[in-house]
């Protein structure tokens, strides 16, 4: 018999500072990466990122980057956390977003997208919402194609504008003699 119990709420595998990972990671718990990783983090948990620079896929449950620049698509079935000093260059999909970082991808988020006054994106967005503070930066386009409501059933359909005439050769040529004599 083992008298640890079940730890799986405190346990998580550390990668300190210093430690460069050529190659894949899948762990079954949580991560806390503080070193540097070439390839791609699997976790069926959380994956904790402090001052890491990854460049590789991140698959995991929930994703909290600080002061870490991400390189690669992350997939989280939760949250991903993008905080101050972080950039990520990669499409991210998750069920919501908070960016206080920069980012540069696709975003695809079933939830919301919370963007903090701080966060620079340059992506397309689909999300059900997304809340923008103050001094947040945005640069693409923005689908709330998760959302609960739907736009076309507030506005009757209407027929599209009928391109504008424009005066005939004949007329103009008209006018341009007599006024000449």
């Amino acid at each position: 018999m083992n008298n640890y119990g079940d730890t799986r709420q405190t346990e998580a595998a550390l990668i300190p500072k210093g430690t460069i990972i050529n190659g894949n990671i899948e762990i079954t718990g949580k991560l806390d990466m503080y070193g540097t990783m070439n390839g791609d983090i699997q976790s069926t948990d959380k994956v904790n990122i402090y001052g890491s620079n990854i460049n590789g896929n991140i698959k995991a449950n929930e994703l909290n980057a600080k002061d870490a620049f991400i390189e690669g698509k992350i997939d989280c079935t939760e949250g991903v956390d993008v905080r101050e000093n972080t950039v990520v260059l990669g499409d991210i999909s998750a069920k919501n977003l908070m960016v206080d970082g920069a980012i540069q991808g696709k975003l695809d988020i079933q939830g919301t997208v919370t963007l903090g006054d701080k966060a620079i994106v340059d992506s397309d967005i689909k999300a059900k919402s997304i809340q923008v503070s103050n001094g947040a930066a945005i640069n693409g386009y923005c689908s709330l194609c998760y959302a609960d409501v739907t736009p076309k059933n507030f506005f009757p359909e209407t027929e599209p504008a009928k391109p504008a005439k424009t005066a005939g050769t004949k007329s103009t040529e008209k006018t341009r003699k007599s006024a000449a004599s």
